[in-house]
């Protein structure tokens, strides 16, 4: 922008002087006191236009809103700017530059765009955005600049306007079942000699029960009777489903020689968010993390209910990505830590380990 404003200026100037010179040649030539007027109101003009634009420009209130802050992949979103008037002058040319970025994948796309604004008015940019990712996003409003009425002066004015859109998979529970979640039942044989199984010293058998976990149902009896049957147990212990997701996201050079590599951590979160949906839905408490690379260390919510799972998804977004493949799995490995059934999400699909 601010390579146009100098020879805009410059050609604004050079005009105005034109015709102060012809006005000053028709005085002189002429004589006449109505050229004396119009010279002497030329002269004052460039004060006055100076005066009153940055009078009015100094009273902007520039506002910046994005409706819904929340939704879905491939829903449509507005994003308002507005500049509030609220003096009795219009304004003849304004430059607004609005940048938008994502926290993910560090991109970031930036325009001005020109707008004149009316005098006691509520002057309003609307631009619809449909995003296919999932993640944070932010608009900014970085400055606004404009001219006088004569287009002789530039006013600029720095903003620190900031809003923000959360952008979730799509809801699909049901549509694929995790074969992961569903191969916990072990045969009672072999449940003591399993590190980190739900329970041990199998001793009765009832019917299934809403509210049961699915560790415990006894998929090999159940298959035979065609009935959920779940064991009860002498002892329980803390084991639960750790689902830890994997925030990988190949560099831009990386993206470039292979395409398919620029959703892989979109497909990640897609992924863990339907097997996520699909525990809440089967009444499993379990435990969302992730690796943080700005902390150093697995942030780690309690999931509930769906509501949990929208605050930990929420918290997800404000994290970096990294480049390193398997780099949470590889820490997790390493740290010692035993947090049951351990469902590895990555771009690729769910890996379950037994901790």
């Amino acid at each position: 922008m601010k390579k146009h404003l100098a020879p805009s200026i410059l050609g604004s100037f050079i005009s105005y002087l034109f015709f102060i010179l012809m006005s000053v040649f028709f005085a002189f030539f002429y004589q006449q006191t109505f050229f004396y007027m119009l010279v002497v109101l030329e002269l004052c003009l460039p004060a006055i236009s100076y005066y009153l634009s940055k009078r009015c420009f100094h009273n902007l209130q520039p506002v910046l809103i994005i409706h819904p802050n929340t939704t879905q992949k491939g829903c449509t979103a507005n994003i308002i700017v507005q500049i509030k008037n609220p003096t009795k002058l219009p304004f003849s040319s304004i430059a607004a530059t609005l940048s938008f970025c994502s926290f993910f994948y560090r991109d970031e796309d930036q325009k001005t765009h020109l707008l004149s604004l009316r005098a006691h008015s509520d002057n309003q940019l609307e631009f619809p955005v449909t995003l296919t990712k999932c993640g944070l996003y932010e608009a900014s409003v970085l400055q606004i600049e404009g001219f006088d009425y004569l287009h002789l002066f530039h006013f600029q004015k720095s903003c620190d306007l900031k809003a923000q859109i959360r952008i979730f998979p799509t809801l699909r529970v049901g549509e694929i079942k995790h074969e992961a979640i569903y191969t916990e039942g072990f045969d009672e044989f072999e449940e003591s000699e399993k590190k980190g199984n739900v329970s041990s010293n199998v001793t009765d058998i009832r019917e299934y029960r809403p509210g049961d976990r699915l560790q415990k149902i006894h998929w090999k009896l159940s298959s035979k009777i065609d009935k959920l049957m779940v064991k009860e147990n002498e002892a329980t212990s803390t084991n639960e489903f750790f689902l830890l997701l994997e925030l990988y996201q190949p560099s831009k050079d990386t993206c470039a020689l292979d395409a398919s590599l620029s959703d892989v951590l979109d497909r990640a979160l897609e992924e863990a968010h339907s097997l996520a949906l699909e525990l809440i839905e089967a009444q499993e408490i379990f435990v969302f993390a992730y690796y943080s690379t700005t902390r150093e260390d697995f942030v780690m919510s309690t999931i509930r209910c769906k509501e949990d799972l929208t605050n930990a998804f929420s918290e997800c977004f404000y994290e970096p990505a990294y480049e390193t493949e398997n780099l949470a799995l590889d820490i997790y490995e390493k740290s010692g830590l035993h947090k049951g059934t351990l469902l590895h999400v990555t771009h690729k699909g769910v890996d379950d380990v037994t901790a």
